[in-house]
Order: C-alpha cells, then structure tokens, then sequence
C-alpha cells in the first residue's frame, strides 16, 4: 500500500511542476493536475480526488500522510510573462521535456534488454580457440549417465501366465542389475576414448522394489518389503564398488516411485521420506560414508536437480509428471511427451529448464528429445499382457554427457539375450499338436 501512495503522490506533484493547476479545471486549456494524474495512472474518474481528500483528513489529524506539495504549482501571474502566448511555450516546453525523459528510460530499457540477449554486455570479444589453434590434442571433459530405475526386486513374473514370453524373480533382477553394471564398466570407457572422463552419474529413478501398494502384489511377491530393501541395497553397493574399479567418482542422485511408497495411497506430502527408495539410498550412502569417491544427492522432493559441466539434467520417478498411462496404438509416448513438457515448462518458469530429462515409471524406453524414458528391469508381465502392449526387452539407458556436444554417446541397455520362447505346455495329444 506504502508503494501505491508514493506512486500517487510522485504522479500529482509531476504534474503540478508541468503546469497543471491542483484542483482548479480546464487551467491553461487543460485539466487539472488531480484529473492528470488519475489518467496516467488509469484510475477511475473519482478514485484520486478521493484519494487526496482521505490524505488531507489525515494530515489534519496530524497523523503519516501522503498529500501531494500543492507549492509545487506556480500561477501563471507569476511569471514574467502572462500572455496566452507565453503560457502556452510554457505548457509546451514541460510536455515534451515529459516526453522526453520518457522516451530516455524507454530507450534505457530496450538497450538493456539487447545486451542481455545478445550477451553484449562485457563480453571480450576473441578469435575462438579452434580458429587460432589445430591439432593441440587438447581433452574435453566428459560424465557417463546411468539411468537405473524400475528394479522391482522382489516382483514375480510367472511365464506360464504369459505364454513363456518372459520371467522373472528376484534371483533374476540381481543378474540384470550386474549385467547393467558390466555393460556400463565396458561400454563406457570405449566411448570416452577421446575425452577425459571425470565421474559417472548413477541415477536411482525409484521403484528400486516392487513394494506392497496393490494386494497382487502382497500375495505374490517372492520377499517381504524389509527383504526387497536388504537385497536392493546389498546389489546396489556391489554394482557401485564394480564401477569404482573403472571410474575414480560416481555421484549417486536418488528420487523416489510410487511402488516404494510406505503408506497405502500417494500422498502429497512427505513423499520421499515415507519412502523405500530414499531409505535404500541412505543406507548405501552410510556404507560409503568414509569413501570420498562417491558422493549422494539424496532429496526430499520428487525431483533432483543435477548440474552436469554446465548443463542441468532433471532426474524424477514419472508417476508425478501430470499425465496418466498409455493412450491407444501409441502406447505410453503421448503421455511421456505430455509430461515432459509440463515438467519443462515449469522448470523454465523457475529460470532453470532441463537440458536432459530422466524417468522411468512407464516401463517404456524412449529418447524423444532430451527426454531419456527409461525401460524396467522385469521387462514384458502379466499387466502388460493384459493391455496386449508391445513387447519390450528389459533395458535402461546409458549415455555420455560431453562437456561441448551435450549427451553424444547413448545406448539401451539389453538386460537379456532375446531369446525364442518356449512352447507352452498343453494337454493336448501329440497327434493334434503336430
């Protein structure tokens, strides 16, 4: 309110200093300084008198007040020279010397905006490098990006149910995930040969169990939450200690899922420290805690923010992107552009757009953009069966981030040998099957 007066009052007292009386109409051919004021600030036609009125009740009280210097008006008998002609050069010279400070800041402002868009503004112009020098063998800098989402551990897929097109238990995500770990010690290294590789992301993207959120699961699950978390955790610090032996940093963001969630239904609050995902973390990071080589982001949002050589990648489960599932022949993609959208036009809102963003919650691989849309470690199952979706071999991404090309190197990760699935078993007589 304190902001609105001073403009009010600053607006009158301009005005009387162009010339126009304070209260008195049609002075010098034109409204008063009141009416002026009202206009430039675009009020109503009895807003500012109004306004002045309740300002000089105040000043009478003797109490703070915003009443305009009415002493800044000079009648025209004072001046030298009070013919008409004279009055008019006076209301002339005011009006554009207005104008012309006007147009001053206007000018100021729009020189500003250029030079921050052009990025003008104490800038040392220089031949690039590349056009003074060849050849000097110099290495950029590079990070590998492990997008390890949708473990599920303790989820069982039972082939008879799916006509042998897939299987899976616990004992089976362990040999996934240290596939996942091989692949990343060995692609890795081929694709940084050319540049020096200063650490890998390990992103945990949630879901890391298969959890008790639908009775289905409470019923055929393989082990019990606690067990999943033990079992998770146990995979997750081998697999770590295997890239030790290859990278000298990791770095390990972790967001939580849906399926990792301790209370029955989502809630929107203390997402992440009710949360498996974030206790999974947590206990890997104190089995690192003296190990100066591996750091965690651990956060209490849904979200992380991840600054890679001078780009920001945006690491998030997917369950809370603002779209739902599949839609028709396009299956999950629709709602993944949807989504990553909606999470970039927020992020951009805040002055801080994603220049990568990772989830996984969909089971569904995909790279449309800078979106990394990662796949599930338990691959085809009965769910998926049962909306006749499109089979997907279990896979997660792996990507190098170079400090000038931005993500260069990218491959999904096959977690299993495509294999022809066996023939059901059927009671059928031989004769009628052959």
């Amino acid at each position: 309110m304190t902001a609105t007066n001073k403009k009010r009052k600053e607006t009158i007292e301009a005005c009387l200093r162009e010339g126009f009386a304070p209260w008195r109409s049609k002075s010098r051919g034109k409204g008063s300084a009141v009416a002026e004021a009202g206009r430039r600030l675009n009020l109503n036609r009895q807003a500012l008198p109004d306004w002045c009125i309740s300002q000089a009740a105040l000043a009478e009280a003797g109490k703070r007040n915003w009443l305009p210097d009415w002493s800044l008006y000079v009648e025209p008998a004072a001046a030298n020279d009070n013919t008409p002609q004279a009055r008019r050069e006076l209301h002339d010279s005011a009006y554009w010397r207005h104008r012309a400070h006007g147009v001053e800041k206007e000018l100021a402002a729009v020189e500003r905006m250029l030079e921050e868009i052009g990025g003008l503004r104490n800038l040392d112009v220089q031949p690039p490098e590349w056009v003074l020098k060849h050849g000097t063998g110099k290495r950029n800098r590079a990070v590998l990006s492990m997008l390890f989402t949708d473990l599920h551990l303790g989820e069982v897929i039972d082939p008879d149910e799916i006509l042998g097109l897939n299987a899976f238990n616990p004992e089976i995500a362990e040999r996934r995930a240290r596939r996942f770990f091989e692949a990343a010690c060995e692609i890795g290294p081929r694709w940084a040969s050319d540049c020096k590789v200063e650490g890998l992301l390990l992103n945990l993207g949630g879901d890391l169990i298969s959890g008790d959120i639908h009775e289905e699961l409470r019923i055929t699950n393989a082990l019990t939450s606690h067990e999943q978390v033990r079992m998770v955790v146990a995979t997750i610090v081998s697999g770590i200690k295997l890239l030790l032996k290859v990278y000298k940093r990791i770095h390990v963001p972790s967001v939580p899922g849906n399926h990792a969630r301790t209370t029955f239904k989502p809630t929107a609050k203390l997402y992440s420290k009710l949360s498996y995902d974030t206790l999974i973390a947590q206990m890997v990071a104190d089995h690192f805690r003296d190990d100066p080589r591996v750091t965690f982001q651990i956060t209490a949002s849904n979200d992380a923010i991840i600054p890679v050589l001078g780009y920001t990648a945006f690491l998030t489960h997917g369950d809370k992107m603002g779209t739902g599932g599949g839609q028709g022949f396009a299956g999950p993609l629709l709602p993944i552009v949807r989504g990553t959208k909606k999470v970039e036009a927020q992020q951009a809102r805040a002055q801080r757009r994603p220049d990568i963003i990772m989830h996984g919650h969909y089971h569904h691989s995909a790279n449309p953009g800078p979106v990394f849309s990662n796949g599930a470690f338990p691959g085809y199952s009965e769910y998926g069966n049962g909306l006749r979706a499109s089979l997907e071999l279990p896979q997660q991404w792996f990507f190098l981030i170079h400090e000038t090309w931005g993500v260069r190197e990218r491959c999904e990760i096959k977690l299993e040998t495509p294999a022809v699935p066996k023939r059901p078993t059927s009671a059928m007589p031989k004769e009628m099957a052959s």
